[in-house]
């Protein structure tokens, strides 16, 4: 694959030094992800991908990279537009408990007769068929012993002996790089994520360590606002107020809360509020109130419904009872459909 140059101001839309590049590829493979349209990088996340992608790319380091963080924070998203923007090949794979390692490798098939094999993710990242790019397993930390051993010899840069294909020998090419998602620090489980395994030393050093948290409030804001533009600027800083003391309920003090609310359910409540503001008289009931029950509450035991509801009603206060919802939008009340 040949290589190009991408002007790193221009190419993830932050402010950058007049001059700066990065390497990425020419377009044309079949393996980039699709950048999302309102994505926003994380500076601090941005600024260690880069410098862990240039150093893996010289050889300077091969490490991989993890990055962690709660559910709903971002960490995939932040490979896939990374990889998307510069046209690196991407593999992924979620991990599941009880998942054997020779699912990451492959399979055979019958094709018109014949048994063929089948590379999986990690062959193919490594560059089995000449596309090498970033391997990028989500949800690490629940691997079993038997898949990380398989993987520690991928990370230590040995080559790959896939005996379903023949005894068949794939070494990485220099561009293979290898990135990992989860939950946890690979301590093993928690309140919130239970089913994490404790990973061993030798493989968690392995890796760079990168914490990713929800964003900024006013990145936060930017975000919703991008993604759901009919929402007033005063509703979308009010939405996230309630978000942030949602997981301040989550983390802190004595009586935790069981539930949190993710960006990724921040914006599905922008979005369905958007969509339930068009049957607002259908429903009879705030558009706002009745997509929070859909987006996240209708989960939710008495107390921490409760507590959330309280939370809401602080920020939005007259809008999250309104039926016609003027303040959720910036069309002066109007229906969607009007």
């Amino acid at each position: 694959m040949k290589t190009m140059q991408y002007d790193i101001g221009l190419t993830f839309g932050i402010e950058a030094a007049k001059g700066q590049f990065i390497t990425g590829y020419e377009p044309g493979s079949q393996y980039v992800p699709v950048a999302e349209a309102n994505y926003r990088f994380d500076k601090d996340v941005l600024r260690d991908l880069m410098v862990w992608w240039n150093m893996n790319l010289t050889g300077v380091n091969k490490d991989g990279m993890y990055l962690f963080g709660p559910t709903g924070a971002g960490k995939s998203a932040a490979l896939v537009n990374f990889c998307a923007l510069l046209n690196i090949p991407m593999y992924e794979k979620t991990i599941y408990e009880g998942m054997e390692f020779d699912v990451l490798m492959g399979r055979t098939e019958i094709v018109g007769g014949d048994t063929v094999f089948m590379y999986g993710v990690v062959p193919l990242a490594m560059g089995a068929e000449n596309e090498p790019g970033i391997l990028v397993l989500n949800e690490i930390d629940r691997a079993d012993d038997a898949v990380l051993t398989g993987l520690y010899e991928v990370l230590a840069g040995r080559p790959l002996v896939l005996d379903a294909a023949g005894h068949h020998v794939v070494k990485a090419d220099d561009a293979f790089c290898f990135a990992a998602t989860g939950n946890t620090n690979m301590a093993g489980a928690s309140d919130d994520y239970s089913n994490a395994n404790k990973q061993d030393l030798a493989f968690v050093d392995r890796f760079w360590k990168v914490s990713v948290g929800y964003p900024e409030k006013e990145v936060e804001v930017g975000i919703l606002k991008s993604v759901v533009p009919d929402l007033s600027d005063e509703l979308c800083e009010k939405m996230v107020d309630v978000a942030n003391d949602i997981r301040n309920l989550h983390t802190e003090g004595e009586n935790r809360i069981p539930l949190t609310m993710s960006t990724r359910t921040l914006l599905r409540w922008g979005n369905m509020t958007k969509a339930y503001h068009g049957f607002s008289r259908a429903i009879e009931d705030s558009p706002i109130a009745y997509a929070l029950d859909r987006a996240l509450l209708n989960v939710a035991d008495r107390p921490t419904r409760a507590a959330i509801i309280e939370v809401a009603e602080l920020h939005i206060g007259d809008a999250w009872t309104s039926v016609s919802a003027q303040a959720a939008t910036g069309n002066g009340g109007k229906s969607f459909n009007d």
